[in-house]
């Protein structure tokens, strides 16, 4: 199978203002060392990427914020140059790489679709033979000939979207679309793009959902500063990804424990991680009567109440909770990308509580995981992983003829074929 991108000794350098102005001493040493100095200072966004796509793969990149995937990202779709190295592309490349970009605000949805179908390379008859199955993909019937300044953050997306992907790319290249719109319309555009790649078309994908990244990719580029880290198996590469994510937690604690700002040591144990900026000082369960619990029987409400404190000032914080089975499988997560806009102002000491009308999970032993993380989610504050069990008991005994970790009652039934 022949490569549709190769990207070759790829760097890119901007070159950012400074923010303060130069003394006459610095000034005077630079000269006198022979170093000039032009008000800006050098950023390597990317250094010496290297990797190549086979066609009809679907490749996932992902790391930190900052790590350089969107550049990279950009420079993929041609929209700018590398400093160093080369990108060699084979084939239309589709892009999404911002929610609505590249739209005029006020022309109308449909005008956009045809700016849009125009610069991909296409003409006018063959943008309007598409129009219509753009236009109903995109749910806008009644909204497509209003200026695109009137249309919601999910108009925005769905019209974007569709406009992405019905234009025949070779390979379409998705920047963390799918973080933004309903859960219908998010698994509306996954079945797209499945349809897409099972149809042998390539797809390049940046999500920080992991879960995404596994359903949906033969191999995945884990970057990290700048530089391509690993290019694996979706599973290794998550491992690498988490792996990094601890390291820079360890050494962002070691900056900061010399300051004095930090009363609580950094964490490194093989059940807890963590800067320890913001601690998770304990938990507790509790059933539907509000009485702490180690035990619950299956089908009943479950509150989790997380106490923590903020050892340093922090604007914001996300926050994440997992409950998985013993053997590791995971059977919930759910997470706060910013607990000051869904909770309110972070107090230095405060109780959050996260509660479940009902656990519908089979009986067995399982373990309840929590992390606070910056809302860029590139390290960790404090982790506890498998320090939290709770015992699931199935008041009935398990149902017949039935595995997994979801108790439900399956009603067969047959008939006669008609």
């Amino acid at each position: 199978m022949s490569d549709i991108l190769i990207v070759k000794g790829v760097s890119k350098l901007y070159q950012l203002h400074r923010n303060r102005s130069t003394t006459l001493k610095e000034a005077i040493i630079r000269r006198l060392a022979g170093r000039s100095e032009n008000g800006f200072k050098a950023f390597w966004a990317l250094r010496d990427v290297s990797f190549s796509m086979e066609q009809g793969r679907s490749l996932g990149i992902i790391g930190h914020n900052g790590a350089g995937k969107s550049t990279l990202l950009r420079l993929v779709c041609g929209l700018g140059r590398p400093t160093k190295g080369e990108i060699r592309r084979m084939g239309h490349v589709g892009s999404l790489l911002e929610l609505g970009s590249g739209f005029n605000s006020e022309m109308t949805g449909r005008e956009n679709l045809m700016t849009g179908g125009i610069l991909s390379g296409l003409t006018k008859r063959q943008i309007r033979a598409n129009q219509n199955e753009i236009i109903a993909f995109a749910e806008l019937e009644d909204f497509i000939d209003q200026p695109v300044r009137t249309y919601s953050t999910g108009m925005y997306l769905r019209l974007a979207f569709a406009t992405a992907i019905h234009f025949d790319p070779d390979f379409l290249v998705i920047d963390e679309v799918l973080a933004v719109g309903d859960s219908r319309f998010k698994q509306k555009c996954v079945e797209r793009m499945n349809a897409l790649h099972a149809s042998g078309k390539s797809l390049i994908i940046v999500s920080h959902d992991m879960e995404q990244i596994r359903a949906m990719c033969d191999e995945v580029i884990v970057m990290e500063e700048g530089r391509v880290e690993v290019q694996t198996d979706p599973e290794t590469a998550i491992k690498c990804y988490n792996e990094l994510l601890k390291r820079r937690s360890e050494k962002r604690a070691a900056l900061i424990q010399p300051s004095g700002n930090t009363p609580s040591p950094a964490v490194k144990t093989h059940s807890r991680q963590g800067t320890q900026e913001a601690v998770i000082d304990s938990v507790r369960l509790f059933n539907a009567e509000g009485k702490t619990i180690e035990t619950l029987l299956s089908g009943e409400s479950l509150t989790v109440e997380i106490e923590y404190s903020v050892m340093r000032f922090l604007p914001d914080l996300a926050l994440i909770l997992e409950i998985r089975s013993d053997g590791n499988v995971k059977c919930i997560e759910t997470f706060i990308t910013s607990a000051k806009r869904e909770l309110g102002e972070i107090a230095e000491k405060g109780i959050i509580q996260c509660h479940f009308p009902e656990m519908p999970l089979s009986g067995g032993l399982y373990h309840i995981d929590i992390g606070l993380f910056p809302t860029d989610w590139s390290f960790i504050y404090d982790y506890h992983w498998q320090m939290h069990s709770l015992n699931i008991v199935d008041a009935h005994g398990p149902i017949p003829n039935t595995r997994g970790v979801v108790r439900v009652r399956p009603n067969w039934t047959a008939r006669p074929h008609d």
